[in-house]
């Protein structure tokens, strides 16, 4: 898994570079009854590269903050997206 983890931030690194990450958008809303992440292209490709960095470093309850301090451009409710292991 290590390896195929590796191939995958290197095949995500040389197709996108950092080029998406001067448009990121990322949002996370409360809305009645679910939290709602959206995002538009470039902020799904950040979202999914802090993905592979939790996964890469596979530590038991490595974290990434979604709101306004952290990964949210707009954030009406904290999120946090953490690594578990079973």
């Amino acid at each position: 898994m290590v390896e195929k983890i590796s191939k995958l931030r290197e095949f995500f690194e040389d197709t996108f570079r950092d080029n998406y990450i001067e448009n990121c958008l990322v949002e996370v809303n409360n809305a009645e009854s679910e939290i709602v992440l959206s995002a538009n292209r470039e902020g799904m490709l950040y979202l999914i590269m802090r993905l592979i960095d939790l996964c890469e470093h596979n530590e038991e309850w490595s974290h990434y903050h979604l709101d306004e301090a952290g990964m949210a451009s707009k954030c009406n409710k904290p999120m946090v997206i953490s690594l578990i292991k079973e």
